[in-house]
């Protein structure tokens, strides 16, 4: 009898694992365990970019795991999941907030939830439960009855660790109980508007997110700094995978930069490179600290600087001496609003301008210019395909968290996820051309476009 899917992902998952291990000895990185200890392990850095071998055979794994558990489990049990799943965000929320996590940290080999009632004031019988749901995810494991300890993942949740800064990000659950009412309200269900989402149900607010975040510095400042640690975990990717040495004679615009965190790592790294982080007024102050802060001092001064400028506004940055540049930026907006932001750089291009674009392309991904770092820090000689399964597949069950995300924004600005085609439209709608498009180490491409001048209509 033939067990094709089953042979299928039972070989894809042997060769991804082999071809891991093969990768992972040429990179010289220790063996992995997941269970906490004293130093992070290399592979869980956020500063770093993933050897190129250990990325596709570990995201190739990732997603043979997870199509093996779509094709064994249950029916039943997969709706009993996701039935249940909303208890898994106040969970984690509980830990960290409640300082679970921060105590446990403290006693690797384990602490007993009797110690946490004394010390943190909390019930141990309720506590028991919520901890033992955590382990189902692999946070934390229960090494005897009633005590447990922190698993090697639990670091990102630690004080400090931007994993924390994703997770407090306020109003998730609210915002998500409202998707099934906001499908058929009688005035949304078909608008566009980032005035009519599942936001304004949620809240009983008439005002866009933007503009009603204004109102509460604390929820500003939280999720201000979950999508700051959103995109400083693909910055790696985006510094290493993209050849920004030809930009060097131009200085890059990096519109609705937020407090230049992408600009200052790519100064950090490429010292001849020059930044102008363009933010609403009211981020310049931000931004010029964070520059401050965070600038290698011995760089040039005037190497990044902030100005005010709106998205919406005429670029005064115009001609071939700049390089414009949009992270997370257009995922933000409905389709007019991003032709509208993408016209007005257009507009400012000059013929040898780049206009680089770095937005997750969702659907299947197409066979694009890839440019990836090879040295032999990073490469691997081994011959074993990482998987059989397809790139889409790995794409879409390596890591879930894009598509998650795609949704969030869809239901906090009626923003979509766009494929290679309906960013193709786009950008042409605004008068650019797409010369490339580059695959990162990272969920997110850069597609790199410049202007179409009358002369070439």
């Amino acid at each position: 009898m033939n067990h094709d899917e089953l042979g299928n992902l039972q070989t894809s998952l042997n060769n991804a694992l082999n071809s891991l291990r093969v990768a992972m000895d040429g990179s010289r990185l220790p063996p992995l365990s997941s269970q906490y200890g004293t130093d992070t392990h290399p592979l869980d850095s956020m500063d770093q970019p993933t050897p190129v071998g250990v990325y596709e055979a570990r995201r190739a794994a990732l997603a043979c795991a997870v199509e093996l558990k779509n094709l064994l489990q249950h029916p039943f049990e997969k709706a009993a999941e996701s039935a249940f799943s909303m208890y898994d965000y106040p969970s984690v929320q509980a830990f960290i907030e409640h300082g679970i996590v921060d105590r446990m940290a403290k006693e690797p080999s384990g602490i007993s939830v009797k110690t946490l009632q004394s010390e943190l004031d909390l019930d141990s019988h309720k506590l028991t439960t919520v901890l033992r749901h955590l382990s189902v995810y692999g946070w934390i494991r229960e090494t005897q009855d009633g005590i447990f300890a922190l698993n090697r993942s639990s670091r990102i949740l630690l004080q400090g660790q931007r994993g924390r800064a994703v997770v407090m990000a306020p109003n998730y659950m609210r915002i998500a109980e409202a998707l099934p009412r906001w499908l058929v309200h009688p005035e949304f269900r078909f608008s566009k508007s980032p005035d009519h989402t599942a936001f304004q149900l949620a809240n009983n607010t008439t005002k866009p997110f933007f503009e009603w975040v204004k109102d509460d510095r604390e929820y500003l400042d939280r999720f201000a700094a979950g999508v700051e640690a959103i995109g400083e975990y693909v910055t790696p990717g985006i510094l290493s995978d993209y050849p920004w040495q030809t930009c060097s004679e131009s200085t890059i615009v990096d519109c609705a930069g937020g407090k230049g965190s992408l600009s200052i790592a790519l100064a950090n790294k490429f010292p001849a490179l020059r930044f102008v982080v363009q933010e609403r007024e009211e981020m310049v102050g931000p931004a010029e600290a964070n520059i401050k802060a965070r600038l290698d001092p011995n760089l040039v001064h005037g190497t990044v600087v902030a100005e005010a400028n709106d998205l919406f506004s005429v670029q005064p940055r115009t001609g071939d001496k700049y390089t414009f540049m949009l992270r997370h930026v257009l995922h933000d907006w409905p389709e007019a609003q991003a032709v509208n932001i993408l016209e007005r750089l257009a507009a400012a291009a000059g013929p040898k301008s780049k206009i680089l674009i770095i937005e997750r392309i969702s659907g299947h991904y197409p066979d694009t210019h890839v440019e990836l770092e090879h040295s032999p820090a990073n490469t691997t000689d081994s011959t074993v395909p990482a998987s059989l399964i397809t790139e889409q597949t790995i794409l879409n069950s390596s890591f879930r968290m894009p598509q998650a995300l795609a949704l969030h924004l869809l239901c906090i600005l009626n923003c979509h996820e766009r494929t290679l085609d309906q960013w193709r439209s786009i950008i042409s709608r605004a008068g650019l051309v797409i010369t490339g498009v580059y695959k990162l180490r990272a969920y997110v491409s850069i597609m790199e476009c410049r202007a179409i001048h009358t002369d070439e209509s």
